[in-house]
């Protein structure tokens, strides 16, 4: 069997604003999308807009489940979506909470703690269900099963010759974008497949949910060839990996990072920068990342705790409307915040607003009364508050409201794939998180991924110190004078401006400190080691004085470990002083 087909699908996300793609004016709309699948409309005058797809697989005993998340923004009837597989797959659908969790609970933290002067005072710390099935037994040898799984419309077809698999999906709409022939081409041979989904009648795009596919594989491995058909520059590229041992790119590089080119000061904004860089410096552009790689443990106990989604059997019984939604809340149903009351993920309120939907009479009489809009969610939250203000709209439209039939579509479409997910963590010992970026002319090979048990775990979490060398008014550390920055890798970098200071960013060095290629089993092959060119051009360009490090003030751990805490996508938890003060000499 060909290694190009030794697994399946592709991930193509990294954060989730990086991955939105747009039909330009002036230029061809949008045909396909982030993913190894391809997108497009029957009318190529309405913009198809993937937002991205991201993918976790699980790996034990010849058997790869994939669960794949698709991000879509277009019109229901025009979703389609094609991907190439070894083998005849097992098909159910997943839940997005899984990527939500994840993608959380794995992302990459980097924070400083601040060193202060020592006569300074300290600043302040902040505080799978029954499917229905169709005839695949009609279609002249190409189709091998089609099935409905949740919201999708799906069919396995034969790949063994190209050409009747793609007159089969456009003869039943699911349509594929120009260019995807030749894209194609790496995957058709015989005992191929390919998956084809496309929204059942009835569903619209809110119904979207992640679709799990199991299949008989050596190896998961991303066919990223095909993604070329239409994919962004720099595109995103995030997988998880489940299995016994860490998880490593077999026929990629691996890239460590330099460190000392992560803007620790300012919310590591330039991460994704250095990433981009970094696999570009590695021969081809080809190399990933490894973000997280160690216990499934995080994310234990996260999607399936004990008591999550109570007694259905009660829930099918609660015929009103007020108590059945105070059941989805006290029952984990919704998912909760530090910021604002608890809110339903979009598949939630899908299922709901075929059920208990918001009225939009309701929506207008707010607006008219109140002066703002009604959301689902503000809705769901105080219904009974609305019911009460509104009790002729309410009531009417959820005159006749069927709990059972709401409970028997949550537990297909909520629960059942919720804790199946959540079971993967339990399952399965080792968890990896591995990132790149790559553009269309770089995607020229399927990228494969192993194991070896020999490799150590990877901190998602990062720390670097910064000492502040001088106090300023009240007494308080100077941020805007003299400071060193030491990073987790060990580089002290002098910033004379204080935390204020970002030119040391522009300093001239490498990306990587190191790239290698990992075999599954033993220690790391270095292809290209940057250590002695990054300390040189840190002692040229930003080394810390002599009187800094012995002259200076002395210094002591100040009482503010996260002073400079941070989430990849732009959490600040403090802001520190700027304005510049009077020091003593």
């Amino acid at each position: 069997m060909s290694s190009r087909l030794g697994s399946l699908l592709c991930a193509s996300l990294g954060l989730a604003s990086a991955l939105a793609l747009a039909a330009t004016s002036g230029l061809t709309p949008v045909q396909s999308a982030h993913a190894c699948g391809c997108f497009a409309p029957p009318d190529p005058s309405v913009p198809v807009v993937q937002g991205g797809e991201r993918i976790l697989f699980a790996m034990e005993d010849g058997v790869v489940t994939a669960h794949v998340q698709i991000q879509y923004s277009g019109a229901a009837d025009e979703f389609a979506w094609l991907v190439p597989l070894p083998a005849e797959p097992t098909l159910g659908i997943g839940t997005d909470e899984l990527f939500t969790r994840i993608l959380s609970n794995t992302q990459p933290r980097y924070q400083f703690t601040v060193l202060n002067a020592e006569e300074c005072n300290p600043l302040p710390t902040p505080t799978a269900p029954p499917n229905a099935g169709g005839d695949a037994g009609a279609d002249d040898g190409v189709v091998v099963s089609r099935e409905v799984v949740g919201p999708f419309e799906t069919a396995v077809l034969r790949a063994d010759d190209k050409q009747p698999m793609l007159d089969w999906l456009s003869e039943n709409r699911f349509f594929v974008p120009a260019g995807t022939d030749e894209a194609v081409d790496p995957y058709i041979k015989e005992g191929a497949y390919f998956l084809a989904l496309k929204l059942a009648a009835g569903n619209d795009v809110g119904d979207l949910q992640p679709i799990v596919i199991s299949y008989a594989s050596e190896l998961p491995q991303i066919p990223i060839v095909l993604t070329s058909v239409a994919a962004d520059p720099d595109m995103p590229v995030l997988v998880w990996v489940l299995g016994e041992h860490r998880a490593i790119p077999r026929n990629f590089f691996h890239t460590e990072l330099n460190d000392a080119r992560i803007d620790w000061i300012n919310n590591g904004s330039n991460y994704i920068e250095v990433v981009t860089e970094a696999v570009d410096e590695a021969d081809g552009h080809h190399s990933f990342v490894t973000e997280y790689a160690g216990s499934s443990s995080v994310m234990r106990d996260v999607l399936d705790f004990a008591g999550r989604f109570g007694d259905l059997d009660l829930l099918r019984q609660l015929s009103d409307p007020a108590e059945y939604l105070d059941y989805l809340f006290l029952y984990g149903y919704a998912q909760t915040s530090f910021f604002g009351p608890p809110s339903f993920s979009t598949q939630m309120l899908s299922q709901l607003d075929g059920h208990l939907p918001l009225p939009l009479e309701l929506v207008d009489a707010v607006a008219a009364d109140n002066g703002y809009e009604l959301t689902a969610d503000e809705f769901y939250f105080r219904y009974r508050d609305y019911r009460s203000d509104y009790p002729d709209i309410v009531e009417a439209a959820h005159e006749g409201f069927d709990p059972a039939a709401l409970t028997d579509l949550l537990d297909e479409r909520i629960v059942v794939p919720t804790l199946a997910a959540g079971q993967l963590f339990r399952d399965y010992e080792y968890l990896t998180r591995l990132f790149t970026t790559l553009s269309p002319e770089e995607m020229t090979k399927d990228p494969v991924f192993s194991f070896n048990p020999d490799l150590p775990e990877v901190s998602n979490r990062h720390t670097a110190t910064v000492e502040v060398l001088e106090c300023g008014s009240g007494n308080f550390p100077d941020t805007n004078g003299p400071a060193i920055l030491t990073t987790e890798q060990g580089r002290r970098v002098y910033l004379p401006g204080g935390l204020g200071d970002s030119g040391w960013l522009n300093t001239p060095m490498p990306a990587s400190l190191r790239i290698e290629m990992l075999r599954e089993e033993g220690a790391p092959s270095v292809v290209t080691d940057n250590e002695a060119t990054i300390a040189d051009s840190i002692d040229e360009n930003h080394a810390v004085p002599p009187k800094a490090d012995d002259g200076g003030c002395s210094t002591r751990t100040g009482t503010a470990p996260g002073a400079g805490a941070l989430l990849l996508g732009g959490l600040v938890l403090l802001t520190l002083r700027r304005r510049r003060v009077s020091v003593r000499a």
